[in-house]
């Protein structure tokens, strides 16, 4: 069997500088000069090899930790367990093929991954082979995945009937509706879902906005919902309420259409952890924009009124 470098040595040579001879293995005390030798790495149980890899996401052990040593490289290979949760969100500064990664992580998983999330991703056919190779998923976490279809997007969604947390965000603002529909009939178990946008646009009365709330009403199991800068107004939210009667955790921050007045204040009376349009955005954890109040239009297409 194979053995691996120092950690020193061999973190040197994956970040591709020029290789150096190992630092000094300081001595313990009470040992003499020569007894104390370098860990050897390859050596670790599998059980504890696992923990350690665990701590990195998917693109990391592709592209480092999996070629350390032959027994390393056999457990990112051979190991399904390690790859039920493959994350590849904010990972644009990586030079390599993110969605040639994608496919090996869920190809290792050999139909275990429980979790995909992904970022600026836009391969339709790699969610195709997503439908088909994480039949087990439960979540399925999209970030500014504008290159997906809503009608692409939606078929794959509904494929997945074990789906428990769902989030689409960041996404076209008026392509939501599709990409919903009829998923809380596909997937029954959904308990979570988060739709953010990544700023408030004003609509005017009559204007179109909220559309997706029939759909989400639709959803009876769910007991999480985000609703970041939605233009959803409190019919909306109040048919939501009527549907998701399971609902424990509620934040509609910067959905500044709804009007929290007493009536839709003790509508949300059983919701355990509400945030209102104008709470704080503490703890919220994707980049967004300030409101735009109002907002112009020009042969059907919305523009921020700055004037």
């Amino acid at each position: 069997m194979g053995t691996c470098f120092s950690i020193h040595h061999r973190r040197t040579r994956l970040v591709g500088q020029a290789e150096q001879p190992p630092a000094p293995v300081p001595r313990r005390e009470g040992k003499g000069e020569g007894e104390e030798e370098a860990r050897d790495w390859a050596e670790l149980p599998v059980d504890a090899l696992l923990a350690v890899l665990r701590r990195l996401d998917a693109v990391d052990i592709l592209t480092g930790a999996g070629h350390v040593c032959r027994p390393w490289r056999r457990a990112t290979r051979e190991e399904p367990e390690l790859w039920r949760r493959v994350d590849m969100r904010r990972r644009l500064a990586y030079r390599v093929d993110l969605q040639a990664a994608a496919r090996a992580a869920v190809r290792r998983s050999a139909g275990r991954c429980e979790a995909f999330w992904t970022e600026i991703f836009g391969d339709n056919d790699f969610f195709l082979f997503l439908a088909d190779a994480a039949p087990m998923l439960k979540s399925l976490r999209l970030i500014s995945c504008n290159g997906i279809p809503p009608h692409r997007m939606n078929e794959v969604i509904r494929r997945f009937p074990l789906l428990e947390e769902l989030e689409i965000s960041h996404y076209d603002l008026d392509s939501i509706t599709t990409c919903l529909a009829g998923v809380g009939a596909a997937c029954p178990l959904l308990t979570r879902l988060r739709l953010n946008h990544d700023r408030f646009y004003y609509r005017r009365p009559g204007d179109t906005g909220g559309c997706e709330a029939a759909e989400i009403a639709a959803m009876p199991g769910l007991r999480s919902l985000q609703l970041f800068a939605n233009s959803l107004r409190n019919a909306d939210l109040a048919a939501i309420l009527d549907g998701c009667r399971r609902l424990e955790s509620l934040d509609i921050r910067h959905c500044f259409n709804v009007s929290m007045n007493g009536e839709m204040r003790a509508r949300c009376a059983g919701v355990k952890a509400l945030r209102m349009p104008e709470d704080s955005m503490e703890g919220y954890d994707l980049p967004y924009a300030s409101p735009v109040t109002d907002c112009v239009y020009y042969s059907g297409v919305m523009y921020p009124d700055f004037f």
